[in-house]
């Protein structure tokens, strides 16, 4: 197994303890060591996000399970945020429930996307373009400025919702055509 693929598991070994940091937050006891720990941890898996990406490109060590692993990592990471979020009623900067809703349906749709082609094709085609890059990066930023209580969240957040809808959109057409053209 690559590093990069060593990197993005550890990714994955840290969202229970970010998950678990999150929901025990409570901003009415003024305690803010749980809402500290979850940036903390959120922050390092982001940061493991870019490493594990930079290490498979510079070091031409892509492979397929890292292909899987990846996304499925970030999927669960930020799937674990934004969730979690929905059990810290009294967090200062809590996004609307239609953004997590987005959130989730975006990725339900990519993935159940990603099932019927598999199942037509025989094929997995895991192929992330700029603007679902661009949406995944917009969901880290936002759930960090959240957790960090920095004002411009709330626009960062609808930002990323518009940029989700677009992604989603971009992906279905595409494998849509894909389906269509036999490729």
């Amino acid at each position: 197994m690559s590093i990069p693929n060593f990197i993005t598991l550890f990714r994955i070994f840290l969202i229970p303890f970010f998950f678990t940091a999150l929901v025990s937050y409570d901003a009415s006891t003024g305690n803010e060591t749980y809402r500290w720990w979850a940036l903390a941890i959120l922050m390092v898996a982001s940061f493991t996000d870019a490493l594990d990406g930079f290490i498979a490109r510079a070091w031409h060590k892509r492979t397929e399970l890292g292909r899987f692993l990846d996304p499925l990592a970030d999927k669960l990471l930020l799937l674990s945020g934004y969730l979690g979020l929905l059990f810290v009623q009294k967090f200062p900067l809590h996004p609307p429930l239609w953004i997590t809703v987005t959130i989730v349906f975006r990725d339900v749709v990519i993935v159940m996307g990603m099932i019927v082609i598999f199942l037509i094709s025989g094929r997995l085609r895991i192929q992330p373009n700029f603007l679902g890059k661009t949406t995944t990066a917009l969901q880290m930023v936002s759930l960090i400025a959240i957790l960090a209580e920095w004002e411009g969240a709330v626009p960062l957040y609808y930002l990323m919702a518009v940029c989700s809808i677009l992604s989603v959109l971009n992906y279905s057409f595409r494998e849509l055509r894909l389906l269509k053209n036999g490729d």
